[in-house]
């Protein structure tokens, strides 16, 4: 039954890997059985809402899959298990956002152990500080008995299809979307101006910046990476709207490639500046060269990555 696998998918992506096949199978059983003790005892085969009502008696996944975890005291039991989905969700996040200023600029200067003395702090300031906010905010919803009124309500309906495929992945496959989501919320803070990355070349009397092309793509890229976080947020939450999906799928990839071709029609990306001109029109000349085949290069991914993903949108329905 389509309800009864959504329900286990949901149990299964909150259990510890190692357990989650034997734990999952035992809960089927168990579901199976109920199901089958009460069609006897009615004598005729349940309706969805019957059980969709012998789901809840079971309780939500996450109340389900928290039984499987670690004793815990920091935060009641019932509550603990939505704290913990919750906060690895917020940390990853944060830590995508905090880490792509440190890979930016150990990219750019070269000096790992520069680049990360000067974000490791923020980046454990800001973990430290969002995980005291989601800690704070749980412990005000379990004095408040909100989680109750909560799960007196939820229902298994509302829970998004995981479908089989997704069951299988490893973790790092699983809250792969999570990461997306965090880096391009990254880039859109550094695009908006939130943090800079300082873009010189190494041992050079020279400075690079973005070239008067980029003022008329500001909004189109805004437009574009909020769509691909849309599309890492509903492959997460609901892989079943497959139609929408391949609609902001192909609306990604005609997105780049359209601003692929104005870069590749401005003939310049970047501008070199500098006190010694000479050197500076050196390295313009060589990065220009160098962009307009990144360009094409990244045009061409981008199409093959595209029927990429829709071969795989196709490979969900079967």
């Amino acid at each position: 039954m389509d309800l009864i696998e959504r329900y286990l998918g949901a149990v299964r992506w909150n259990l510890p890997a190692a357990k989650a096949d034997d734990i999952i199978a035992e809960l089927a059983d168990l579901i199976a059985a109920r199901i089958e003790d009460r069609e006897e005892a009615l004598g005729r085969p349940l309706s969805q809402d019957e059980v969709s009502q012998i789901l809840r008696e079971f309780g939500h996944p996450l109340a389900v899959a928290g039984q499987y975890h670690g004793q815990r005291a920091l935060i009641g039991a019932d509550v603990f298990p939505f704290y913990w989905f919750v906060l690895k969700v917020v940390l990853a996040v944060v830590a995508v956002i905090q880490l792509v200023p440190i890979g930016g600029a150990v990219a750019v200067s070269g000096d790992l152990v520069r680049a990360v003395a000067h974000g490791s702090n923020a980046l454990v300031h800001s973990l430290i500080y969002n995980a005291a906010l989601v800690t704070i905010a749980f412990a005000v919803v379990e004095r408040l008995g909100w989680l109750d009124a909560y799960l007196a309500k939820w229902k298994p309906e509302e829970l998004p299809d995981l479908g089989k495929l997704r069951l299988d992945l490893p973790p790092r496959k699983r809250w792969e979307p999570l990461f997306e989501i965090g880096f391009g919320i990254a880039f859109l803070i550094w695009w908006a101006g939130g943090f800079t990355i300082p873009f010189a070349p190494h041992d050079a009397d020279v400075r690079i910046t973005g070239a008067q092309v980029w003022t008329t793509l500001y909004w189109p890229v805004v437009l574009l990476v909020w769509a691909r976080i849309a599309l890492s947020l509903i492959g997460f939450l609901r892989p079943a709207w497959k139609p929408v999906r391949a609609a902001l799928i192909l609306g990604c990839t005609a997105g780049t490639l359209a601003i692929a071709k104005i870069l590749h029609e401005a003939g310049q990306i970047v501008t070199v500046v500098g006190t010694d001109t000479a050197k500076a029109a050196r390295i313009q000349e060589s990065l220009d060269k160098s962009l307009e085949i990144a360009v094409i290069v990244i045009a061409a991914v981008t199409a093959f990555q595209c029927a990429k993903e829709l071969y795989q949108l196709y490979r969900e329905r079967r």
